[in-house]
């Protein structure tokens, strides 16, 4: 679809005109450099004498919703955000695409792309300025966004509780191009997924069961198949008393922020280098140090690289209950994707060795998958897998428990789990009838 032929967005709440929000911003900026400490307080005396500034001038009112939306848009603004700020609280936009200060195109939870009417900064150069800020200041280590460094990530507090990711190019394409990842479902739960249509009834039991009995998972899918919502999901289901430890690049997951359900949890993100070129934690660093730490679970929110060993290493230590996140095509390519994925370790892993360890590591594949329609967008689980010893193939046998037919959006059960598996589910409560194809897959208890 050409960008012409795309809407407007729209959501029903107003979008603040930026040179009013920049106008405000100078005004509060003003009057904080003058010792004036409370931000909140400042910025809505500014907002607030605009509207009546407004009304005094014959200009029609400002509705509340307005000052709302300018209030937050002006705080995003003092945070060096510029005219970003004012996306990055939309309760239905999923990702944001910067492509050049005035072409800007949003995702929503649905699956449409629509256009943003406004530009987010005045030009090029300072759309660029404003981000060369955010990577100086917004992470937790700072990066240089410049001509010699012009690839760029960091994740920033602001997008909601688990804040956004940032990833931004420039001299290396003919416009600066951004992209912005906001992690809408914070505390997704299986009731939720199970709400939305991402699991059926059936699925519910089983995942919740799976927790419940600490098999090692690992969540596999492709690009925004919405693999970290569904290990979320499965986080929630871990007893508050255990000690997870969570391993990410950013944080996604978002354990650490819900005390009350999770008391006892390390969660861990790694960091870059630094602009001078030190300090950098890795993700490998980090799954190392987590052994030394006594979990009762290791969560890892997705391997990309040589740190799939590591993974490998501490699902397999005889901690139960690990999980985590990797892409894949399908859940028949995951053992072929590991070991191709153990030859960028350092030293890299041989590929028979990355297919035992994998048969020893895990347990179960749930795959997800996206469902892009002219309708909108929705995601499923579209098969689990059993991951058994390695076979006559030299390579892990996979055997289905859920599989999604030809036509179907939502998988039927194949069969149940090996005698060991299924032994250790039921004694964690889950009924052995959700394997009985005709069994009703969507009404019923959930646990």
């Amino acid at each position: 679809m050409t960008t012409h032929a795309l809407p407007w967005f729209d959501d029903g709440d107003p979008i603040p005109d930026p040179a009013t929000v920049d106008a405000l911003r100078q005004r509060a900026a003003a009057r904080l450099s003058r010792q004036e400490h409370d931000e909140q307080a400042v910025v809505s005396d500014v907002v607030f004498a605009w509207a009546a500034e407004r009304a005094s001038a014959g200009l029609p009112a400002v509705a509340d919703a307005v000052e709302r939306r300018v209030i937050r848009a002006v705080h995003g603004a003092l945070a060096g955000l510029g005219g970003i700020a004012a996306l990055l609280d939309r309760d239905q936009i999923e990702n944001i695409h910067i492509h050049g200060h005035d072409h800007v195109l949003v995702e929503t939870a649905t699956g449409t792309t629509a256009r943003w009417p406004h530009p987010v900064a005045d030009s090029d150069e300072a759309l660029m300025d404003t981000l060369g800020e955010i990577f100086a200041r917004a992470g937790r280590t700072s990066r240089e966004f410049s001509p010699a460094h012009p690839i760029a990530n960091v994740r920033i507090p602001a997008g909601g509780p688990l804040g956004a990711r940032i990833a931004a190019v420039r001299e290396l394409c003919d416009r600066p191009k951004v992209a912005i990842r906001r992690h809408r479902l914070a505390h997704a739960t299986l009731d939720d997924l199970h709400t939305n249509g991402t699991l059926d009834a059936r699925l519910h039991q089983f995942l919740a069961a799976t927790v419940a009995a600490g098999l090692n998972v690992l969540v596999t899918g492709g690009p925004y198949a919405g693999k970290t919502t569904l290990l979320r999901a499965l986080c929630q289901q871990v007893p508050a008393p255990e000690h997870v430890v969570t391993v990410e690049d950013d944080y996604e997951l978002g354990l650490h922020l819900d005390s009350a359900r999770h008391p006892v949890v390390s969660a861990w993100e790694s960091r870059t280098a630094g602009a001078e070129g030190t300090g950098e934690i890795t993700l490998d660093d980090l799954l190392k140090q987590a052994l030394r730490h006594s979990p009762s679970r290791v969560v890892v929110g997705e391997v990309r690289a040589g740190e799939i060993t590591a993974l490998l290493r501490a699902l397999g230590n005889g901690a139960a209950g690990g999980m985590g996140t990797l892409h894949a095509t399908s859940a028949r390519a995951v053992p072929d994707r590991i070991a191709a994925l153990g030859q960028l370790a350092n030293p890299p892993l041989p590929i028979h060795a990355a297919h035992r360890w994998t048969a020893s590591a895990l347990d179960l594949i749930v795959h997800v998958t996206r469902h892009d329609r002219p309708d909108g967008r929705r995601r499923s689980v579209g098969e689990i897998v059993e991951v058994g010893p390695v076979g006559d193939a030299e390579t892990p046998d996979l055997t289905p428990i859920f599989a999604t037919p030809t036509g179907q959006d939502q998988p039927t059960p194949i069969g149940p789990p090996a005698p060991h598996l299924l032994d250790r589910l039921t004694r964690a409560g889950l009924n052995p009838g959700v394997f009985d194809c005709a069994a009703p897959a969507w009404g019923g208890e959930h646990q």
